[in-house]
């Protein structure tokens, strides 16, 4: 389409590139490249078919690149071959082993402990431990990523659960029900397993039509607080097991406090628990520490959880207290052997009103935590991240978790942690530690039977307790004063309202940002510094040099009286423009204020826009330019434009903005619209006097009068 160029292609000459360049580079104006025929009331729909056959030809373009063979495409639906095929067998095998085993000793007895916050059987974590780790090693994108049940999302469904299984609040002992209790603790089971069905759903459909954007609305400040806040009332739910005393679970803080005080109150407690449960909490809190003091002993802190059961179960079997009648509670019922199919649960879902949308909120947590590990660990470990296959992968571990026996399983970031210290080179180190677990289901679940409540509490309290992120609100509160706001909103609301509440705060806290900070940005009045071609805001850049003979309002960027600079921050669109015209509004006043201190006669002659953030608009945003024009010429104010986008000047084209707005006040640079500006200025201001303002660099008409200001004599 054939273009003409302003002032610089008067007499329709051909203008290149290199031409183009020199003439910016030079003193002359460089004016803005507009349509030289008639807009085609059709150009909108023309625009948004050539942005889809962009989008298209881009994919063409990237797939083209790719050699597609059989091997690739079998690589791409099972990402394990592609590391099994490049796997240098004597420089990885022995550190994936060792990854593998650690991960192991780790996820046992925690996949224990976290499903007694779930309100499960302890065995059901076991199961959790074992395919969904299997599946996701064979599908995942991650090489060092660790799968299985994590403690913020077992919380979180214990919270969420409550109430949908009628009877289910008496219930003490998962493990262990009274006899009138095990139908209910039957259907509370399977409602969990539907809902990880209904979780692998929406993380297989979120990863099949790339919707993976959408989590980015929960920004990092909701996120951390609502996890501290959910890993501070987890940790002091287990106080009570360190303590021997015996109570239904809650699911904020103060109320695990006020029965913990009301259980010692009535003289429930047990020494015997209160000195294995601290000791073990010791114990694991100096082998962290001492990973922290010699970062090569991080096997320690791998090996303390297994440690750590290991010596509480010695205890038990020393005590002879097996049977459950002594004085330190224990697990007692374990099933043996592998997971049992539970397909047959997933339909009908009765209760698909309730579980729905709990498990979009349980999507939302789990692939936030889990991609945000996965990304960190890639980038870490120098490869790229496939992110809608991560997400598949996810989808897949928690389908084969459904189908057998276990609850909703994602990205830990201790477990992950430990895989990528122990130098895991690829997702073999997954395969080691599901059979692992395997081997654990199969021939020591006897012996994990003897595992005590107090030896999980403390495993938990110190696995949960690095989730409670204080530096990070510290950073928060020295960098953005508001995200720190948003942080101890979701902190707050979680710990003192309960997990489920403080998620759903915390979302909608999320929203309300975006859609302020959308329909209030930011806007300001621009200066020149000193004799440069860059213009700042006023209220940004002080201490700059004073002009003699004339009153700077702002000093530093230099305002021009008559003439008002304004820089747009943002899009436009329908939500800002009323905000933008306000803020227009006040920055003209300001101008007008200042024109009156130096003696101008005319008051502001010139509001020019610098649109150089605006990098799309829409219709209200047009239309919001074209009634300022009109409004601007009835109070004799020109409209001069600064750096448009293409989509902004076609649209204001088709709404026929230049039978307001001559194109002659339409430019490149922000620079040469002040100029241009600065010169009709001068020629109607004849009578007053004039200073004069030159950088030393202008020559021509065009450098004339590169900054100046008028006064009234």
């Amino acid at each position: 389409m054939e273009r003409t160029f302003g002032k610089i292609d008067a007499d329709n000459e051909d203008v290149t590139g290199s031409k183009m360049r020199r003439m910016s580079l030079s003193n002359q104006p460089l004016d803005y490249p507009f349509e030289k025929d008639t807009p085609d009331p059709f150009d909108s729909a023309h625009e948004e078919l050539d942005s889809v056959k962009a989008w298209w030809r881009g994919r063409q373009t990237r797939r083209s690149k790719n050699q597609y063979t059989a091997w690739s495409i079998a690589s791409t639906a099972l990402p394990c071959l592609g590391w099994l095929r490049g796997y240098k067998l004597r420089e990885w095998l022995l550190f994936d082993l060792m990854a593998g085993l650690a991960v192991a000793f780790t996820v046992v007895p925690q996949g224990m402990s976290y499903a007694n916050i779930t309100g499960l059987p302890a065995v059901m974590g076991l199961y959790g431990a074992f395919l969904p780790v299997l599946i996701y090693a064979l599908f995942g994108s991650c090489r060092q990523l660790g799968v299985g049940p994590v403690a913020v999302t077992s919380g979180l469904i214990f919270s969420g659960m409550a109430g949908i299984v009628p009877g289910y609040d008496g219930i003490l002992d998962p493990n262990d029900p009274k006899p009138e209790q095990v139908a209910i603790q039957a259907e509370y089971n399977k409602n969990v397993i539907q809902l990880a069905f209904l979780v692998a759903c929406l993380y297989t459909a979120v990863g099949l039509f790339r919707l993976g954007f959408l989590i980015r609305f929960l920004s990092h400040p909701v996120i951390t607080g609502f996890t501290s806040g959910a890993a501070l009332v987890i940790a002091a739910g287990q106080v009570k097991y360190l303590l021997g005393v015996s109570y239904k679970k809650q699911d904020t803080l103060q109320g695990e406090i006020s029965n913990i005080i009301a259980q010692l109150a009535a003289g429930k407690f047990k020494w015997q628990e209160f000195v294995m449960g601290f000791s073990m909490l010791a114990f694991l809190l100096s082998l962290k520490f001492i990973q922290r003091k010699w970062p090569k002993t991080m096997f320690l802190k791998a090996l303390g959880p297994f440690l750590a059961c290991s010596i509480g179960i010695a205890v038990v079997a020393a005590g002879k207290w097996g049977t459950g009648k002594g004085p330190i509670k224990i697990v007692k019922n374990i099933p043996q052997g592998l997971p049992p199919v539970s397909i047959q649960d997933w339909v009908p879902i009765g209760n698909i009103g309730q579980l729905l949308p709990l498990a979009f909120i349980v999507l939302a947590v789990d692939m936030l935590e889990s991609t945000s590990i996965a990304r960190a660990l890639a980038r870490k470990n120098g490869y790229d991240l496939k992110y809608n296959q991560e997400i598949v992968a996810l989808g897949l571990a928690n389908f084969a978790g459904a189908m057998f026996s276990s609850y909703t399983t994602t990205g830990s970031f201790s477990r992950s942690a430990i895989n990528n210290s122990c130098g895991a080179k690829t997702n073999l180190s997954g395969f080691v530690t599901s059979i692992i677990v395997m081997c654990v289901l199969l021939f020591l679940t006897p012996v994990f039977r003897l595992m005590p409540y107090n030896t999980m509490g403390a495993i938990i309290i110190v696995g949960v307790i690095q989730l409670v992120e204080v530096g990070v609100a510290y950073e928060l509160f020295r960098t953005h004063l508001r995200d720190f706001f948003v942080w101890l909103v979701a902190f707050v609301v979680t710990t003192f309202a309960g997990v489920e509440y403080g998620l759903m705060s915390s979302i909608a806290l999320s929203l309300l940002i975006l859609v302020l900070e959308s329909s209030f940005p930011h806007s300001a009045q621009l200066g020149r510094l000193g004799k440069s071609n860059v213009y700042r805001s006023v209220q940004k850049y002080p201490g700059a040099e004073t002009i003699p003979g004339i009153v700077i309002k702002y000093p530093g960027a230099e305002t021009i009286p008559g003439i008002v600079i304004v820089r747009l921050d943002a899009p436009l669109f329908f939500a800002n423009t009323t905000h933008f015209e306000n803020s227009i509004a006040d920055h003209l006043a300001a101008g007008q204020e200042l024109a009156n201190e130096a003696g101008l006669v005319s008051g502001v002659r010139f509001l020019v826009l610098d649109l150089s953030p605006v990098t799309r608009s829409d219709s209200s945003g047009a239309h919001m330019l074209l009634d300022l024009t009109k409004e601007l010429q009835e109070k004799g104010v020109q409209l001069v434009l600064a750096n448009p986008t293409d989509q902004l000047m076609r649209m204001l084209e088709r709404i026929h903005i230049h039978d307001s707005l001559p194109r002659k006040w339409v430019f490149v640079h922000t620079h040469d619209a002040v100029r241009a500006a600065q010169e009709e200025l001068h020629s109607e201001e004849s009578s007053s006097s004039v200073v004069l303002i030159t950088d030393g660099n202008d020559t021509g008409k065009a450098g004339k009068a590169s900054s100046y200001a008028t006064h009234q004599q």
